[in-house]
């Protein structure tokens, strides 16, 4: 008898978790993000759900737990969404620099099929997320290779910014220092994009202005 109260107890509070998940979360769509950096990018998006005052319950956004490379990012966001599927889309921010799982990780995205509600994406940033915060100042198509790492070769260039001329991955408040200058950023990833395209070439380049513009609409909507 009172291992049945226990029962229908548990059931009750799992019925209500539920109840005050679907109340916290808002008409638009369930978004995760799982990024490789364990700072510097999730903190860029947290930010940046906060300026553009999304809900936490329909922005979810990992990066620590998801760990250090990229195929690791996108086996996370795959369990991730097993244990809770009810996202539209799932996004895996990856960097190419030197990762020995990169091809890996961007076969698995392609050939990974979450549900017909669901689409999974690669952001991906060649050499490294830091180049998104180059477009923020500079356009540039020069190729950045090195025996090492070639996001050093980013971070120096970054560094040279006067904003930037001390920066490091992890700095907190990345997007609150360009967020006026994101227009620009996506207008040069585009004219990137482009110019790769014409030139076949992938060193540099990144499409985190995809999932910017995309946060950009879920703003609108909320709006």
């Amino acid at each position: 008898m009172g291992s049945d109260n226990l029962f229908h107890k548990r059931k009750e509070r799992l019925a209500k978790t539920l109840q005050r998940k679907k109340a916290m979360i808002a008409p638009y769509d369930r978004v995760l993000i799982v990024c490789e950096g364990a700072k510097t990018e999730p903190e860029y998006f947290k930010e940046m759900r906060t300026a553009f005052r999304l809900s936490n319950a329909n922005i979810i956004i990992c990066g620590e737990e998801c760990g250090s490379d990229p195929l690791s990012v996108v086996k996370y966001a795959i369990d991730k969404f097993k244990e809770d599927p009810d996202y539209n889309r799932v996004y895996c921010v990856i960097d190419r620099d030197k990762h020995a799982t990169f091809d890996a990780a961007i076969n698995k995205v392609r050939h990974t099929r979450l549900g017909s509600k669901t689409s999974i994406h690669n952001i991906v940033s060649i050499p490294c997320f830091e180049l998104w915060l180059l477009l923020h100042y500079v356009y540039t198509t020069r190729p950045f290779c090195c025996t090492s790492s070639d996001c050093d070769l980013v971070i120096t260039e970054l560094r040279k910014i006067y904003l930037f001329q001390d920066y490091n991955k992890g700095n907190k408040n990345i997007f609150t220092k360009t967020k006026d200058k994101l227009n620009t950023a996506i207008k040069h990833a585009e004219q990137l994009e482009k110019n790769n395209k014409a030139t076949n070439s992938n060193n540099p380049s990144t499409n985190i202005h995809e999932l910017v513009k995309y946060l950009l609409t879920l703003k609108y909507v909320r709006l």
